[in-house]
């Protein structure tokens, strides 16, 4: 049985390298410090065994598992679909949510300026790649990232709601690499707006954005806003992260 096994791995008995008595070494492998045709199993502090083997004078490994988990060093290159029966968890994938805390609450923004919104709270940020001191998130890698953002406006900074006229205007940003008070206003990368079509008495106003934006490593976003009311407005948020919050997640790196 010995002997067509090693037929088939097309190996000599004396080409299989040991190290300890347990026929492992403990570190892995050079091209150089192996001959052709040589084998050698190998593992490296806690990282799983290894089978090693040089061939035609490349050196090629496979990873091997006692427990079916597979672990790889590198990418995974897949021609087709991959099929899986239990849950895709992207780990690294970065994903916050923000919101205006209550200490943060009834931020005012005079009229006809643009202004950074301070959410000032996390209700998660996997990575730690948002800054709730900047009131920014920073892209860890280059990607297509996708964010929801959302603003309830009050004019008398008080539960009770305000009072709006026909024409009043009110927009909300996607802010690109601009942490200043008051962003440039090439710095919008997305943008909503939204105009009162007739008076509105003791009601609140709700902005919201959605979209997909392309980033480099390192770049920011930021939710700006703005109104041109003629009297200094307000944030508000009534219940933490439920009516002012922006979130964003990675929807593939590039």
């Amino acid at each position: 049985m010995d002997r067509d096994i090693r037929r088939l791995q097309n190996i000599k008995e004396a080409s299989v390298a040991s190290g300890d008595t347990k026929g492992v070494i403990s570190h892995a492998p050079s091209n150089q410090s192996m001959k052709e045709g040589e084998q050698v199993f190998a593992q490296e502090g806690n990282k799983p065994l290894a089978l090693y083997k040089k061939s035609k004078g490349t050196l090629w490994k496979v990873g091997l598992s006692n427990d079916g988990n597979q672990h790889f060093d590198k990418n995974i290159h897949v021609n087709k679909d991959i099929n899986y029966d239990g849950y895709l968890r992207n780990i690294r994938y970065p994903a916050f949510k923000a919101y205006i805390s209550t200490v943060g609450d009834a931020q005012s923004i005079a009229t006809d300026t643009r202004v950074n919104v301070k959410f000032d709270s996390e209700e998660y940020d996997l990575g730690g790649n948002y800054d709730i001191s900047a009131y920014k998130f920073t892209a860890p890698i280059a990607g297509i990232y996708h964010f929801n953002a959302k603003v309830l406006w009050d004019n008398d900074k008080g539960s009770a709601g305000g009072d709006w006229d026909a024409g009043d205007r009110h927009d909300i940003y996607l802010i690109k690499n601009d942490s200043s008070t008051n962003p440039a206003a090439n710095a919008r990368e997305a943008s909503e707006l939204r105009v009162v079509v007739a008076d509105i008495d003791d009601n609140f106003m709700m902005d919201s954005i959605s979209g997909d934006l392309k980033l480099d490593a390192g770049d920011f976003i930021t939710v700006a806003v703005y109104q041109n009311t003629g009297d200094t407005q307000y944030t508000y948020d009534v219940n933490d992260a439920m009516w002012s919050s922006w979130s964003g997640h990675l929807i593939t790196a590039i």
